[in-house]
């Protein structure tokens, strides 16, 4: 129970630790505005948890699945609108922001939400306790060094790379969705580096939440991560143009 607890942290709450550590090294975002959209994000998923027996049969049975890729392509929507506007504070990057952190930390969130509540109901003892706090801790820790690093030793330059590899490799999640309710074929898969780093292992859960790793990606994963990736550079590339045409029509 105490290793599953950790790995709960690391699996649920790290994504969202790592996203508010890579959005409060990009310039222009404080910590305020940042709280009070994750105060909305937790309302929301406390909301959908409450009416999540309901959700999930919708569709055949596959609502909550379907819930969850409108918010993995909402958070990628975000990516794009700050990547459009990164030099430029207006209402796209505000919203590419809102999209951003309701789309990772909802079901993030739901996830830890569903087994956390569920082993609290089943275990009394202190190693739900334990586990608790030495996930928070380690979660919190990778978090703070992220942020540390990006302002001391990369001084944001990598920031925006990182947060989209971070937000791709969330967004990845989509194909895994997908196929699990058949909306895609039978996953192809790529890869096996299972023997040399378990998905489920502790340190499979942390790069997966860093990088996307899979020990096992599918084809539709790598193609799904990749065009993840890739559209917010080329998006960005195009900011300059886009800003100056907006000023000009704005003044």
């Amino acid at each position: 129970m105490l290793i599953n607890t950790v790995v709960l942290f690391l699996r649920d709450m790290l994504p969202i630790g790592l996203l508010i550590s890579l959005l409060l090294a990009m310039p222009g975002i404080s910590i305020k505005p940042l709280l009070w959209r994750l105060t909305i994000t937790l309302a929301v998923a406390l909301a959908i948890y409450n009416y999540l027996s309901l959700i999930s049969q919708f569709a055949q049975g596959t609502g909550f699945e379907l819930l969850k890729v409108a918010f993995f392509a909402g958070a990628w929507l975000g990516m794009c609108a700050m990547a459009w506007m990164s030099h430029h504070q207006g209402f796209a990057r505000h919203w590419g922001l809102n999209l951003l952190v309701l789309g990772i930390g909802v079901p993030n969130s739901l996830h830890f939400m569903v087994y956390f509540f569920s082993a609290l109901s089943s275990y009394t003892d202190s190693k739900l306790l334990i586990g608790s706090i030495l996930g928070l801790g380690i979660s919190s820790s990778i978090a703070i060094l992220l942020h540390v690093v990006l302002f001391t030793l990369l001084k944001q330059k990598f920031t925006f790379p990182i947060t989209t590899w971070f937000v791709a490799a969330q967004t990845a999640g989509i194909a895994t969705l997908f196929e699990q309710i058949d909306l895609l074929p039978a996953p192809v898969q790529a890869w096996d580096t299972s023997q040399l780093l378990s998905d489920e292992s502790e340190y499979g859960h942390l790069l997966n939440a860093l990088f996307g790793y899979e020990a096992t990606p599918s084809i539709s994963y790598l193609c799904v991560f990749f065009i993840a990736l890739l559209l917010p550079y080329v998006i960005r590339h195009l900011t300059p143009l886009s800003v100056r045409s907006i000023d000009k029509e704005a003044s």
